[in-house]
Order: structure tokens, then sequence, then C-alpha cells
């Protein structure tokens, strides 16, 4: 048996015409002998029924303080919904199905609500299923605890529950009667045509010769780098489970069959000589400065951070201050978070709660050369009179702390410098 897992996002299956155009992809996979387990996440955006954003003003519209477990069972409801309407959908046109919740599909977590890790999976549920002939539909963005707690697993979710059943699935090698069980890749399913070497939206107004464009193909490397950094790519927690099994995936536009997408693979990027691969950026970043002469606190702060599961970056240390860019969560209250680490340890912080981007350079070509892309990339930003508040040179990137009010234009300058 040739399994397919599909994953759907939001606006894949916000509509009924989305749901039409989504259930096309799912047929096709059928047609040329594929089984799918398809993925699906909660429809559409704030101010559309169901959607997770909409879910969660329910209640906060009662009182913006709600417990974190509740939250959770609340948050999961958008996925479930969903799921079993593309489910219906699919047995209404004549075929077999089956929808799950995450926790039915086995995806067994950690009890950390709002930011869970999948420990295990158990996927029996979804190997009978198959054996029985049947399309499995699981529920995106949700996990179950050891103690039947039902959690969530952070922003882009789906991507992650994705991963975890195809990584599961090409482990297994047979169904529970011995027949052979084989993977093809992952489909990640978007509507844009694959990964951008920028985000549309934050390119702005810029003319067709600065516009973004499609990369055939990303490397493992450079998807992580990417989505730790804001790009559009695959949820971060994802795209690390994806390179630590070599797992291959396509990312592609739902309302097109025959646009192949972007392949991510061991294969980096295709870039010209002295080119990078992208240009990725993270809007209203949390900021918050700290005068100590100890050379370990930005260590320590940085390991409390990610004790809370904040994505965060540490800017280069200079006159004996630590500075911090944290990314605002959508369902957690990071500057509470972050102002009350701070008091346990008897500190005060130069906060400022929004206003920053942060704008990155990305790519197999800055591998061992990120000092050179640094001075590169900040003479062109002073160049272009763009005040930069701090610098971070990762493993395949450089980046940038800019204004929030400058953010698109550094992606332009950037991207139109160092990509195109």
């Amino acid at each position: 048996m040739k399994v397919v897992v599909q994953k759907f996002g939001g606006t894949c299956v916000e509509s009924e015409e989305s749901q039409l155009l989504s259930a096309e992809r799912i047929m096709e996979a059928k047609d040329r002998g594929h089984w799918p387990v398809v993925v699906v996440s909660a429809a559409g955006r704030l101010g559309q029924p169901y959607s997770t954003a909409e879910l969660v003003a329910t209640v906060t519209r009662i009182d913006p303080h709600i417990s974190p477990r509740e939250l959770d069972l609340l948050m999961s409801c958008g996925e479930i919904i969903s799921t079993v309407a593309m489910a219906h959908l699919l047995s209404a046109k004549g075929y077999d199905t089956v929808a799950l919740s995450g926790g039915q599909a086995g995806l067994i977590t950690d009890v950390y609500h709002g930011q869970a890790r999948i420990i295990r999976i158990e996927p029996d549920a979804v190997l009978r299923a198959l054996q029985e002939g049947k399309m499995v539909f699981v529920a995106g963005f949700q996990g179950i605890s050891e103690r039947h707690a039902i959690t969530t697993l952070g922003e882009g979710g789906s991507d992650y529950t994705a991963v975890a059943l195809a990584v599961v699935l090409s482990q297994k090698g047979q169904l529970p009667f011995g027949d052979a069980l084989e993977m093809t890749p992952l489909h990640i399913f978007k509507e844009v045509d694959g990964v951008m070497t920028a985000n549309p939206k934050s390119l702005g107004n810029c003319g067709p010769k600065q516009a973004g464009r499609v990369l055939s193909r990303l490397s493992y490397d450079e998807c992580v780098e990417m989505s730790g950094l804001g790009a559009d790519v695959l949820q971060h927690k994802a795209s690390k489970m994806a390179r630590k099994h070599q797992l291959p995936l396509m990312v592609r536009n739902f309302r097109q069959s025959e646009v192949t997408g972007t392949a991510i693979g061991a294969a980096s990027a295709p870039t010209q000589p002295g080119k990078a691969t992208g240009v990725a950026d993270i809007a209203n970043l949390a900021l918050f400065s700290i005068k100590s002469d100890n050379p370990r606190l930005s260590g320590q702060l940085s390991e409390h951070l990610d004790m809370e599961r904040l994505t965060h970056f540490v800017m280069v240390r200079e006159s004996g201050e630590a500075r911090f860019a944290v990314k605002r969560e959508k369902y957690r209250d990071v500057i509470d978070i972050v102002e009350r680490m701070l008091f346990i340890r008897g500190m005060k912080a130069d906060m400022r709660p929004g206003g920053c981007g942060l704008v990155s350079i990305v790519g197999e070509n800055l591998r061992g050369e990120q000092s050179k892309w640094l001075n590169l990339g900040s003479q062109a930003l002073k160049e272009a009179g763009l005040e930069v508040f701090g610098t971070i040179a990762g493993d395949l990137s450089v980046s940038f702390l800019v204004n929030e009010e400058q953010r698109a234009s550094t992606v332009a300058l950037l991207h139109s410098r160092f990509v195109l």
C-alpha cells in the first residue's frame, strides 16, 4: 500500500470552494493509487466561524485571562470541525473515510499547554483504518497528554502533526496484517505555489522586477533556518523533525494540480554565487535590554526563555548590555512572562513591548561567511538610512533588528540587493 500524508492549511478549507479544491487534491492522490492520510487545520481567520482566532475571541471577550488547559480544549475544536467536514465531503463523494482527533490518531504530547511537544505516536488507529481501506482524516495542531488532557502544538502546529505522522508511518513499513507500507513524500498544501524568496506581503507594492519568486527546492538546513526566522515555510519544530529524519516533502498550492511547488530535501536551493536563497522577516517583536557585567547573563536568560518555549533572539552584546527580541505569541501573554522572569531574578529592564521587526538574509552561501554578509547587509541598510538596533549571525543567516515601520523597506532592499 502506497500512503501519502497530505496537510491542508486553514485557507485550504475556509470556504466551500476551497474545500472542494482540496478534495480534488485528495482524490487525485487516490487516482494515482495512493492512500491519503489527510491532516487538516482549522478553517480561516478571525471573523470566520470556527477559526482558532474566533474561538479564542469567544472567551477572551468575557475575560482575557483563561486557564491554558481550558484554552487548549477550546482551540482544539476548530481542527476537529474542519476535519469532520472534509471527511464528510469525501464520504459524500463515495469514499470510505474516518475522522480522528489528534489524540485518537495517537499523538501523545507533554503537558505544556499552548506549545506542547510530541513525545511519541501510537498510530494503531491510523494503521487499522488504512488496513480497512479508509481515507484517514486527522485533526492537526493537537494531541493528548498521558493524563488525557487535550494539548495544542503552537502556531503552525498542523505542520508538526503532518511531519510526525509521516515519520512514524514511514518507520512502520507494514500494516497490522503484514501488507507492505510504502510512503511517498509529504505534501504541505498552502495558497501559494511554493516557498518564496520573500514574503509577498512584506514586499508590498514592489514592482514585478523586485517580486519574490518560487524556489524549486530547499535544503533541510535552509528550511530550518528560514522557518525559525519567520518565513512561512513550515513550522520550526516540524522543519527540525523533517531534517532529523530526512523526510522528503513538497510545499504546493492547493489550487493548482499542475504546479509542482517546492521540494524540501538534501539538495540546497539553486542560487548564483554571491547570492542568498531568500529573505525572512518577523513582525512586532518585543525588545528588552538589561545592563549587567555578568557575561553569563545572556545564556541564563536565553535558557529560561527556552523553558518558557518563547521564540527569542539574542542580540550582539555591547557595553555591558544584554538585548533580547521576543516573538509575540498569538495566545500567550509574552510580556507578562518576561516581566515575571525578570522580577524573580530581581532585575529591571528597558522594555519595548512591540514595534521591532527582524529581517534576515538566509541561504547556503552564507555558511562560514557570516561576518562578510553582516558587513554587506549593514552597509546597505546604512546607505539607505535604515536604522539597525542589533544583529544576529546564524548558521546560514544574518539578521537585522529594525523599526517595525521600516521592516517592509528593509525586506525589499535586502531582497533586491542580495537575492534577485
